[in-house]
């Protein structure tokens, strides 16, 4: 018997593009994001001391950009920092970032987000299928981790569209959205 414990690979050099049907990557640049979130409409939404916007998932597409030149977005997070009232489209969404609040990490038909440190100021986001996964050794290899084109792997979060149709990481420096076929 070892006294000695099995090492861990190094999780960063297994990151790659998400598994099928996740096949379209956006990504939404952006400066400062500190909240962030979806709207009624499965848009893109992305907070920042500088304003806010709203994006089309698919395309990436900016529709709304708010530059908050009278300095009021700030107050349209709600108290407990889990809502954002977006003016120009008359809603209330739910955000995460900020002081709390975090996304939906799990699919009506089983598809499972989760996040992993491999070492301090590192963070990896990767997808399974909960519903087909096989056991492994370790957790995070049930995953895809997830490789990210704009982002930074450090503080990031992430969830589903309430369609479940998109998936997103976000970080402060924009997004990057999945969408499935």
């Amino acid at each position: 018997m070892s006294l000695f414990k099995k090492r861990e690979p190094e999780l960063i050099n297994y990151v790659k593009d998400p598994p099928l049907p996740w096949s379209n990557r956006v990504v939404v640049p952006a400066a400062g994001i500190i909240a962030s979130g979806w709207t009624l409409t499965n848009k893109v939404f992305l907070f920042s001391a500088d304003g806010y916007s709203v994006s089309d998932p698919v395309t990436g597409q900016r529709e709304i950009r708010n530059y908050d030149e009278d300095n009021t977005a700030i107050k349209k997070i709600s108290k407990d920092n889990l809502e954002f009232t977006i003016d120009e489209l008359h809603e209330t969404i739910k955000i995460f970032g900020l002081r709390g609040g975090n996304g939906n990490y799990l699919t009506s038909d089983h598809w499972n987000l989760d996040s992993f440190t491999p070492s301090l100021g590192e963070h990896i986001v990767g997808i399974r299928n909960y519903k087909t996964r096989l056991k492994k050794e370790f957790y995070w290899q049930e995953f895809t981790l997830i490789s990210l084109v704009r982002l930074e792997y450090t503080t990031l979060t992430y969830g589903f569209s309430p369609n479940e149709k998109h998936f997103g990481i976000f970080g402060s420096a924009g997004a990057e959205i999945f969408t499935r076929d």
